[in-house]
């Protein structure tokens, strides 16, 4: 059965309870080794079964964050999602300053344990809520300064012993704290890095469809401007034919007119290629009707060549917009201007994405032009590049690539443009960015 990101969403951990146990964990551990090197190595005593009760209580908040407590519920209500991180963390200072209270309170080295929550509070509760757990360990600390066992009714053997015992727990809470640090800092750090490679991501694709946009929106303006003065040329090829008497005007006015058929239907491609810019539909395209609306297009813009298609699918879906039909007709134009007598394109299906490759017999380009082709305007590419430009920017909306090499292609060098396109991850993008 396949999952959905939805699905998959709900499943995943939220790395708040990751950062959470983490430190549960390491709290656990840090606590019970302390209180074994305590009694075993200094000699030291204290209540045995409140300090077990204390780790035991430790011990069953695992399960409880784990399965019991339904954060992917609460993270839809942000005050009680606030209110439920506050009290756990709230638990722990509860928890530590329980155990401190029986090994000596503010005297322990652990004592800078209390500050391991706020660290994490710091990481997911907001600033109100923060400064009440600050407050609360704040009156932890001060408590433990006047209510804890003594350490003299800890029956510690010798002074020595009492210096050993401070300062190997201070060396001990620095280098745990330390480790505690890089334990919540890198993953988070890991996790900052991915959110700002994302939000890059999306900040260039919505330059990229504002690009498109401007593009589609200059070109419909310019179809409209010369609207006008093309049906007014055509009424004055009407008026004329009645003007000219001689053979070779007529055969004159005629090529005009043909002309001028040509800049007119040209004109009404650019017009539908516009609105299909700046109008993209979300339903996917098919393969089959994508390679048949490809070879009527090719065939009326150039009608001296032939564009040959194979397929190794008898059918598939592309999540893709009427758009990507023009990111390939530029790439296919290309082609037939360096190659007007090859021109091929092949579709096939590996490793999980859509393979298409043009193919011409055009010789290819040196490898500095490969490079750069369709990262920027080229002046010695087609003019100024722009249709590579284009199709570059609409196939990586959908989270696929456009690249070039030269190849050999049925005996003869030419160049291959593949367009490498996700299978299903694209339909997620296109309805995240429609």
């Amino acid at each position: 059965m396949k999952v959905t990101t939805a699905e998959r969403s709900k499943t995943r951990k939220p790395p708040q309870q990751y950062y959470y146990l983490s430190l549960l964990g390491f709290l656990l551990l840090l606590w019970g080794a302390t209180l074994l090197w305590f009694h075993f190595e200094l000699q030291m005593h204290f209540s045995h079964l409140a300090v077990g009760i204390s780790m035991t209580l430790f011990a069953a908040t695992i399960p409880v964050v784990s399965w019991l407590i339904p954060f992917n519920t609460l993270q839809q209500h942000q005050r009680q999602c606030q209110l439920v991180w506050f009290s756990l963390l709230a638990w722990l200072l509860l928890l530590n300053s329980l155990l401190l209270y029986h090994t000596g309170g503010t005297i322990n080295p652990l004592i800078y344990l209390l500050l391991a929550p706020l660290v994490l509070g710091m990481l997911i509760l907001s600033t109100s809520w923060f400064m009440s757990l600050a407050l609360l360990a704040s009156a932890c600390y001060l408590s433990l300064g006047f209510f804890y066992v003594p350490i003299m009714s800890l029956k510690v053997q010798s002074l020595p012993a009492f210096f050993a015992w401070y300062l190997h727990g201070s060396m001990l809470a620095f280098i745990l704290l330390v480790m505690l640090l890089a334990l919540l800092i890198f993953p988070l750090r890991k996790r900052l890095e991915a959110q700002r490679s994302a939000l890059s991501q999306q900040q260039n694709r919505a330059l990229q469809n504002e690009y498109l946009l401007s593009v589609a929106s200059l070109a419909s303006a310019s179809v409209h401007q010369l609207s006008t003065p093309l049906n007014t040329l055509s009424l004055l090829q009407d008026l004329l034919k009645n003007e000219i008497t001689s053979d070779q005007g007529k055969a004159y006015l005629q090529t005009a007119n043909q002309q001028l058929s040509v800049c007119i239907n040209a004109l009404h491609s650019l017009r539908n290629k516009a609105e299909e810019v700046s109008q993209p539909a979300n339903a996917g395209i098919e393969i089959g009707a994508l390679l048949k609306d490809l070879r009527q297009e090719f065939a009326l813009l150039h009608p001296q060549s032939e564009l040959m298609t194979s397929s190794e699918v008898d059918s598939g879906l592309l999540y893709v917009d009427a758009a990507f039909k023009l990111a390939i007709m530029n790439l296919l134009d290309n082609a037939a201007r360096y190659s007007p007598t090859f021109i091929r394109l092949r579709v096939s299906k590996h490793t999980g994405r859509w393979k298409l490759r043009v193919e011409d017999q055009g010789g290819g380009l040196a490898q500095n032009d490969l490079e750069a082709l369709g990262q920027g305007l080229m002046e010695e590419y087609h003019g100024t590049g722009m249709g590579v430009f284009l199709s570059r920017m609409i196939i990586e909306r959908f989270g696929g690539t456009l690249n070039f090499r030269n190849g050999e292609i049925e005996g003869q060098p030419g160049l291959i443009a593949e367009v490498s396109l996700p299978i299903s991850e694209a339909h997620d993008k296109l309805q995240d960015n429609p």
